[in-house]
């Protein structure tokens, strides 16, 4: 078993009472590796999944990438037959790469869709989607992932079952969906709830249809953020308005109600709410909230909690709906010197990040965005990975997390989880620690790592210095990660 080390300083105080999330799921969303890169860097990027422990992918099955970009007469979209099989390819080589590993995948049947399936003259890949049509692409991914689908290519054989699923991403994002919002009759509305609405009922409707009413099916998606000003088409809508919309919250009546379809609100059957709880685009510590009341980040979870326990109380969705974080990280400089934050930095952040998403029993998934940066500065640089494959810090950090702070005057708590053992496996872990000043660390506490995520919880006798985790004989490279 290789051996890791995290460090970091003690500084702040947490709150006591965490529930243990033992069972939370870590999965890594890297679809420019794993889907759209060739064969070759899937299945490094796979392997480099094995070793960092992840427990599966979130990845997206775009829909303009594997329908026709004209409609041919006749069509039938929930015919997986019906599109080319090269089509499938990439998405069919990451399914079989994830069940030979054993890793679970989370699919995301998305948006951008082919420009006939918009009722739009503009945008057309994004804007107004035929629901129906939309439907039909997820039927056609029910049936092609069923578990008994035999591959077209020679001697493909039978594709691997999926059976976990969320609908679109980032419906609340004009570079996703639109429009975000619209004026009919006078009244301005979020639009994009609307549409989405009728996405997700479609999308139940075609994995119901082709056997897979017990799966996982998810609801949202939703980005953190909106904004209150410029056209109303392209202007981001709050998580907040955007939920309250898409799920009858408000009591609307006569024109309103209908103009929101919600005068006979229907009840969403799906098993969670996915979220992406960055903040700012991932540039701000984790314990930001927010600039506005209607925004919802990892540090103000409680505020989607609310909504979807209101949203239970009137039948909309089901009691106690888990949330899976199913898009998270932080961006860092080097690359980014305008949104990123200090190499070490996001090795703090991830880890205080896991510390708060394992306090809340609620939350089931946490998924790192990305392995690997892109190769663009002005795109997304949270990777665990610079471009040229170097690993950063937060590599270390992913692997074997570390949090420690005070509990009142005279202890410290410390979390931690240890991957990448399979599940079941009991690690012995050592909690080393070295007073300010020096490299002599010394083993303060072991601890017997035995829960299905690898996580723990210890409580120690205060004391002050560096410390680390000792994961079997060998030592990494000591990160200093100091506290905020």
């Amino acid at each position: 078993m290789r051996a890791l080390v995290a460090c970091l300083l003690v500084v702040l105080a947490v709150p006591a009472g965490a529930a243990a999330a033992t069972t939370q799921e870590s999965l890594i969303q890297d679809d420019l590796q794993l889907l759209q890169s060739g064969g070759a860097a899937r299945e490094r990027a796979l392997d480099d999944l094995v070793a960092l422990g992840a427990d599966g992918v979130r990845a997206q099955g775009l829909w303009r990438s594997i329908a026709p970009a004209k409609r041919p007469r006749p069509f039938d979209g929930s015919d997986p037959a019906a599109y080319a099989a090269r089509r499938w390819d990439p998405l069919d080589g990451l399914v079989r790469g994830l069940a030979a590993r054993r890793l679970s995948l989370l699919l995301s049947p998305s948006l951008p869709m082919p420009a006939w399936a918009s009722r739009c003259k503009r945008y057309r890949t994004v804007c107004r989607p035929d629901a129906v049509e939309y439907g039909r692409f997820v039927q056609a991914l029910g049936r092609r992932y069923s578990g008994a689908y035999r591959d077209e290519n020679e001697g493909g054989g039978v594709l691997p079952r999926i059976d976990r699923w969320s609908f679109s991403n980032e419906p609340n994002q004009p570079a996703w969906l639109r429009p975000q919002f619209a004026r009919r009759d006078g009244l301005v509305y979020p639009a994009a709830a609307v549409l989405y609405r009728s996405m997700v009922l479609a999308g139940t409707a075609g994995l119901r249809a082709t056997g897979h009413a017990s799966d996982e099916m998810l609801l949202g998606e939703t980005g953190p953020i909106g904004r209150r000003t410029g056209p109303l088409g392209a202007r981001p809508v709050s998580p907040r308005p955007f939920l309250r919309a898409l799920l009858c919250l408000d009591g609307r009546e006569g024109r309103a109600a209908a103009l929101l379809g919600c005068a006979r609100p229907r009840r969403l059957r799906v098993t969670g709410y996915a979220h992406h709880p960055y903040t700012r685009g991932g540039s701000r510590a984790p314990r930001t909230k927010g600039s506005a009341a209607t925004e919802i980040t990892i540090a103000s979870i409680g505020r989607l909690e609310r909504l979807l326990d209101e949203a239970a109380r009137m039948g909309r969705l089901r009691e106690d709906l888990p949330i899976h974080y199913t898009e998270y990280g932080f961006q860092t400089d080097p690359p980014d010197a305008l949104f990123g934050v200090p190499l070490a930095r996001q090795a703090d952040f991830l880890n205080e990040s896991d510390w708060m998403a394992f306090r809340n029993p609620r939350v089931r998934t946490v998924a790192q965005y990305k392995l690997v940066d892109d190769r663009v500065v002005s795109s997304f640089q949270s990777g665990l990975r610079f471009w040229d494959l170097r690993p950063k810090p937060g590599y270390d950090a992913y692997r074997l997390a570390i949090w420690v702070r005070r509990l009142g005057a005279a202890r410290l708590r410390v979390y931690g989880q240890v991957r990448p053992p399979a599940a079941g496996d009991v690690s012995r872990v050592e909690l080393q620690n070295a007073p300010f000043g020096s490299s002599d660390f010394r083993t303060v506490a072991t601890v017997d790592v035995a829960s299905r995520n690898g996580t723990f919880v210890r409580t120690l006798p205060r004391r002050e210095g560096r410390f680390r985790l000792r994961w079997g004989s060998v030592l990494s490279r000591e990160t200093s990660i100091a506290g905020g």
